[in-house]
């Protein structure tokens, strides 16, 4: 027996596929799962003036802030991206996010901001800025939601389970799930670029919002006329590393090693995808 249901979150349409025998089970299970992200969407929103993450943003400039159970766990994941990448993934982008208008500016954001990862210092369950910063967790925050939600719909006993947050998606089961990513110069149309069985996979493109992704460090448009897909055991790291992937191809290779995940970049002619040897051609499947 399949069930399927759908909610808002995340800036996208969030949908929980559950397999089992008893359906009353596992619509409890997908309540519980959207609770989940509903909790992270709370927490974790740079756009929402009262989140945990804008109060943190207000407070770290001056003194020592607790955070929240999730919270913390995504500030600690961000910064060891951060380390892993050498700042190609880089949570304190949100001061530039704000100066270029695309994030809010809240009352009580510092005036001028820097980005560098490494003014970001955290003690365990609480964090201080070392200088003027601002924290968007966007680049990460989503991938974890999938995988608290796909947790709660495991702990049900189900026995399988997809979460998919707009091209975010984990699953765990025994049969496979097709990987459709949209073609980057026609977003209407979608190719087959792998199978998932127990694991996840992430998407970055522009198609939607052209200009959105940006290099952490030069500011460059990132994904112009490409998507970026990362394969890895887990939503959030193979949410992150597509930030990397699409800052640098050539320097993320080894991140994707280190974190036993693999990448394919798609652009309107054909797919390469990443292993430990480097870069190769990959063929696709056909369009949908």
């Amino acid at each position: 027996m399949i069930s399927r249901r759908a909610q808002p979150w995340l800036g996208t349409l969030v949908e929980i596929t559950a397999e089992g025998a008893d359906l009353t089970a596992m619509i409890a299970a997908s309540d519980r799962a959207f609770a989940r992200i509903a909790a992270v969407h709370a927490e974790m929103s740079f756009q929402a003036a009262d989140s945990a993450l804008s109060r943190v943003n207000r407070a770290a400039q001056h003194d020592w802030v607790a955070l929240p159970r999730d919270l913390a766990a995504v500030f600690a994941a961000a910064l060891a991206f951060a380390r892993a990448s050498d700042g190609l993934f880089d949570p304190s982008v949100g001061g530039r996010l704000v100066e270029s208008g695309r994030l809010p500016r809240h009352a009580g954001f510092p005036p001028a901001v820097s980005s560098d990862w490494r003014g970001i210092e955290l003690d365990g369950d609480r964090v201080r800025y070392a200088q003027p910063l601002l924290v968007d967790l966007s680049g990460i925050a989503k991938g974890y939601a999938v995988d608290v939600a796909l947790a709660a719909l495991r702990d049900a006993g189900l026995s399988a389970a997809t979460v998919n947050a707009g091209g975010d998606l984990a699953r765990f089961g025994d049969s496979p799930t097709p990987i459709h990513v949209r073609l980057p110069q026609h977003p209407t149309q979608s190719v087959r670029l792998a199978e998932l069985e127990n694991g996840a996979a992430a998407t970055s493109a522009d198609y939607f919002q052209p200009g959105a992704l940006r290099h952490p460090r030069s500011g460059e448009r990132l994904c112009a006329g490409t998507s970026v897909t990362v394969l890895a055991p887990d939503c959030m790291t193979a949410d992150a590393l597509t930030k990397v992937v699409a800052a640098d191809p050539a320097c993320a290779t080894g991140v994707l090693a280190r974190y036993g995940a693999q990448a394919i970049v798609l652009d309107g002619k054909h797919a390469m995808r990443s292993d430990a040897d480097g870069w190769h051609d990959l063929p696709v499947g056909g369009a949908a």
